[in-house]
């Protein structure tokens, strides 16, 4: 699944085809001359890839003689999102919430670390998956709020940071 965000206010979702949470046609096709031929409600618009950042996920597109800023948001940025892991670098996130059902297996850190983003701070297994959570941005773990082998409910808060 792919959603798509352009100039920060239309929202595209791909695969409901869906604008704004709103039913759309949309179609596109890539031309021979590496452009692309869009049909979006029965409109026909020409487009051209004029800049990538593929760190950011993200597309300038020229748009009938527009340029227009997309921001692609893969499966995985929108399980981060979900989870509520979505937040920009600048935003600080205080507590990590479990993002599904499932058992404690590991907790691999203790009130007062020190913690770096990405640092694993514990294994939830969930559907016969383990699944590692690690810490959204740098902190010190004020609080846990579970034990190995403790069962979660997706939401409920794992891990709190200061």
């Amino acid at each position: 699944m792919f959603k798509a965000t352009v100039n920060d206010q239309h929202h595209f979702d791909i695969l409901e085809q869906k604008v704004n949470d709103k039913p759309t046609t949309f179609d596109c096709k890539l031309l021979p001359n590496g452009k692309y031929h869009v049909i979006l409600n029965n409109k026909s618009f020409n487009a051209e890839i004029v800049e990538v950042d593929r760190n950011a996920k993200a597309v300038v597109l020229l748009i009938d003689k527009r340029k227009f800023s997309i921001q692609i948001q893969d499966d995985f940025d929108l399980l981060l999102s979900k989870m509520g892991m979505d937040k920009k670098a600048g935003d600080i996130i205080s507590e990590i919430k479990s993002p599904m059902p499932g058992l404690v297996l590991d907790v691999k850190v203790n009130i007062g670390d020190a913690v770096e983003k990405g640092q694993a701070l514990m294994v939830l297994e969930a559907m016969k998956m383990e699944n590692v959570i690690a810490a959204p941005n740098d902190g010190i773990v004020s609080r846990i709020d579970v034990n190995k082998q403790d069962k979660v409910d997706k939401n409920q808060i794992l891990i709190r940071f200061e």
